[in-house]
């Protein structure tokens, strides 16, 4: 899909942002004004990409963001974390010995994201933007995720999907419990991944809040399997809390973009 207002001039690109969720099988793009507001948004295959998309990749920002799905994470505690153990943590992150692993602090949720994101097939968009920021686009989607209106005491659940993976953040009462990616083909792999995280922490019985984001639809496959096993189910919003307003006819496609508006609040 591609949304631009009526009035964007992709051209006129000083001040702006531009976010790019760098996926397995597509990318996402969203430009944000210096007013903060959502201007332009497009999914794209990067081997073939619409002649709007070009046009944005060949502007200049003020400020250019990459989310890149194709990492390998662990989460550490914050109180617990021990720079002084960082080959130690290694041991426990599918590591391939290629670059270099990183650490990012999650503050709000006081936790530590040990990382490491694959830049392989990333050539094209390093070296069109060498001095944009590179972040593991599961510390955006947490990021969106931690600024969800938490439902009270029960548990809360976003699940973003980018084929050929899920991500699933739970949390309980408020508090970070988990996140995790799956490998997610199909709808019986998201139902199957699903049910085992749910009877994994004890939540079938207290109706957890599920709310979707990514390449999903309201009344689709995943929405109504999701349906079956959550207590409310609804199409995340990602705009509000991270200041950047989406015009209203955006509105039912932002949670499209999910993890591109937790980029957006990312290193600030």
């Amino acid at each position: 899909m591609i949304y631009t207002t009526m009035d964007f001039e992709g051209q006129q690109s000083a001040g702006q942002t531009l976010l790019i969720g760098v996926g397995m099988t597509s990318n996402r793009l969203v430009v944000v004004d210096e007013a903060q507001q959502l201007r332009f948004a497009a999914s794209y295959d990067p081997a073939n990409p619409a002649h709007e998309v070009m046009t944005i990749l060949d502007r200049d920002f003020a400020a250019v963001k990459l989310a890149i799905a194709d990492s390998r994470y662990m989460l550490v505690p914050a109180d617990v974390y021990d720079e002084q153990q960082h080959d130690t943590y290694l041991r426990y992150l599918p590591f391939d010995g290629v670059g270099t692993a990183h650490v990012a602090s999650i503050t709000p949720l006081g936790v530590k994201l040990l990382h490491q994101t694959n830049r392989v097939g990333m050539e094209t968009l390093t070296a069109r933007f060498p001095d944009a920021e590179h972040y593991p686009q599961v510390q955006s989607l947490i990021r969106a995720a931690a600024a969800q209106e938490m439902p009270g005491n029960e548990p809360l659940l976003v699940i973003e999907r980018h084929v050929p993976w899920i991500t699933i953040v739970i949390f309980d009462q408020g508090r970070f419990l988990y996140c995790h990616d799956f490998e997610s083909s199909t709808e019986d792999d998201f139902t199957y991944h699903l049910l085992a995280v749910v009877h994994q922490f004890g939540l079938a019985d207290r109706q957890p809040t599920i709310l979707l984001a990514g390449d999903i639809a309201q009344g689709d496959g995943y929405y109504e399997r999701a349906s079956a096993y959550g207590g409310k189910v609804a199409l995340a919003d990602g705009n509000t809390w991270a200041g950047v307003h989406v015009p209203d006819d955006m509105l039912p496609h932002q949670h499209r973009f999910l993890s591109l508006f937790g980029l957006y609040q990312c290193g600030s």
